[in-house]
């Protein structure tokens, strides 16, 4: 066995505050994961996110392979650690710092994991998770961006919605989401394409 990390971090365009609040959330952070529908969680205790606390998770595998997630530390604004009960021994940190644009607010996440794996799967295990992580800080920098004018906090209650359907329910959503956006793409040619004959043949 050996010790893998893996380190990513992104820029976002939200106060530090706003951003530590969306990774401490007792689901939300959860439901941004590309993970979602793969584990669930089970369990939460009542003083999450506090040192100690935990929340049990469930993996949708052919064994049910349950797990404690336990927080580690918790500095307000700053940092945000927990330990994975699970067979690969891992440990997350999460660490939101400031960053300097002017006057407008903006966030460097910093994501950080530590776990162990066997010696002949540790290079392809590593890239897996940094695949993985690289999309879920992406899927925090679009929820956290939603946010300002009165569009955004609309996309954002529709997010906050749709962000606790099942995977299945967000495919048909999905499906049905692109299939209005097919239908009005549809219209708009056919309305170019009428006005395009009457200047051509009119």
């Amino acid at each position: 066995m050996r010790t893998c990390k893996v380190v990513e971090s992104i820029e976002i365009d939200a106060p530090r505050a706003e951003v530590f609040e969306i990774i401490t959330h007792r689901v939300r952070r959860f439901q941004l994961s590309p993970l979602w529908g793969v584990s669930h969680i089970i369990y939460i205790d009542p003083d999450w996110p506090q040192v100690g606390a935990c929340y049990e998770v469930e993996l949708k595998d052919s064994a049910s392979t349950k797990y404690d997630t336990v927080v580690a530390a918790f500095v307000p604004d700053q940092k945000f650690a927990y330990d994975l009960t699970a067979e690969r021994q891992t440990r997350v940190t999460w660490t939101v710092q400031d960053v300097l644009r002017g006057e407008q607010a903006a966030t460097r996440l910093i994501y950080e994991e530590e776990f162990l794996a066997e010696d002949a799967e540790s290079d392809e295990l590593t890239q897996s998770v940094r695949k993985i992580v690289k999309q879920w800080l992406t899927n925090i920098k679009v929820y956290a961006g939603l946010r300002g004018n009165w569009g955004r906090r609309v996309l954002r209650r529709f997010a906050d919605w749709y962000l606790k359907l099942r995977p299945d329910q967000r495919r048909v959503v999905g499906m049905l989401v692109g299939m209005q956006a097919i239908t009005l793409i549809t219209f708009i040619l056919a309305a170019l394409g009428i006005g395009l004959m009457r200047l051509l043949f009119g």
